[in-house]
């Protein structure tokens, strides 16, 4: 039997966000984009020292900017072979939208959840931050004003400890969590994709994807995160022994739909449609060396778009 493939640990934290419309609001149908868009203008104007006309790309502080280092997280040094050719790394946060398009009376309530990866934890107070200046720019259609109520340091049992309540911080920064370590079941394992599953396969979004199509997909996501974003991580990029084996994995059944949704756009100025898998893959076969791999997808999720909240993964 082959070595085990030894898969860097991604630390995280979920933040658990609730917050209050001052006034009427709609919102999008799927909230990821527009909460990632919000967060992020806010976060660059609670940061940014050099102001709006200054292009982050160019900008003297961006390897020091807490900005770059959660939201736009540009390539500095040189890239391993496997990386090279990109000018952005993947980004250390998700957003994973509690609730779906709705009408908001003044009062009414919002709720998602904000993970961040690797050293993004450490950085949580300036989130927290953010997510306080976004909520009074305004959420949704005409920006209505939100108020940030709570935000809560989730813990991978479910338990919550307060971050943020009654218009202030509460506590100091809390310590990340780790992936669940946790068996897959025995047998078949479901693999449930809770919002769309966006995957390329030879370049083209798949509809039929093979286990090792999503092996692939998870396994490079948790290796860029790891490269990027969590000094120190064991990262090894000699990964084929491992896809090899993921050909002995084979989908016993699938229950899978596409679903199109719409986000808007701002720097392309117009509405995009980003379609997606749906529903659930019975997958058989020895799955015991993909257990991390299936538990980290669990929490960084999988496929283009994660940082919406696209590819959220469950397994059972």
């Amino acid at each position: 039997m082959p070595d085990a493939y030894g898969l860097p640990t991604i630390p995280y934290l979920r933040l658990r966000v609730t917050m209050r419309a001052a006034e009427p609001a709609a919102l999008p149908e799927y909230h990821g984009s527009m909460l990632r868009g919000a967060f992020g203008h806010a976060l660059r104007r609670t940061v940014c020292v050099m102001g709006p006309a200054q292009p982050c790309a160019s900008c003297q502080l961006r390897r020091a900017c807490v900005y770059t280092r959660i939201f736009e997280t540009f390539v500095e040094d040189e890239p391993p072979p496997f990386l090279r050719g990109i000018d952005q790394a993947v980004r250390p946060y998700v957003f994973e939208p509690r609730g779906g398009g709705e009408r908001l009376p003044r009062g009414g309530r919002l709720e998602f959840d904000l993970l961040l990866f690797g050293q993004a934890v450490e950085l949580q107070a300036y989130g927290v931050l953010a997510l306080e200046r976004m909520a009074r720019g305004g959420l949704g259609a005409g920006r209505p004003r939100f108020e940030l109520v709570r935000v809560e340091a989730v813990d991978p049992a479910g338990a919550p400890r307060a971050l943020f309540a009654d218009g202030a911080a509460t506590r100091a920064p809390v310590a990340p969590a780790l992936p669940s370590e946790s068996p897959l079941p025995e047998g078949a394992v479901t693999l449930r994709f809770v919002t769309p599953l966006r995957i390329k396969v030879r370049h083209q979004l798949t509809d039929h994807p093979r286990f090792r199509d999503l092996a692939f997909h998870m396994l490079r996501r948790v290796l860029e995160m790891a490269h990027w974003h969590v000094p120190g991580a064991a990262v090894d990029w000699e990964f084929q022994s491992l896809l090899q084996r993921s050909e002995g994995v084979r989908v016993a059944g699938a229950d899978l739909r596409w679903l199109d949704w719409e986000r808007w756009s701002q720097r392309q100025s117009a509405a995009m449609k980003l379609g997606g898998l749906v529903g659930a893959l019975t997958l058989e076969g020895d799955l015991l060396p993909f257990a991390p791999l299936l538990r980290a997808a669990e929490i960084l999720h999988a496929g283009k778009g994660a940082v919406f909240g696209l590819g959220k993964v469950e397994v059972a």
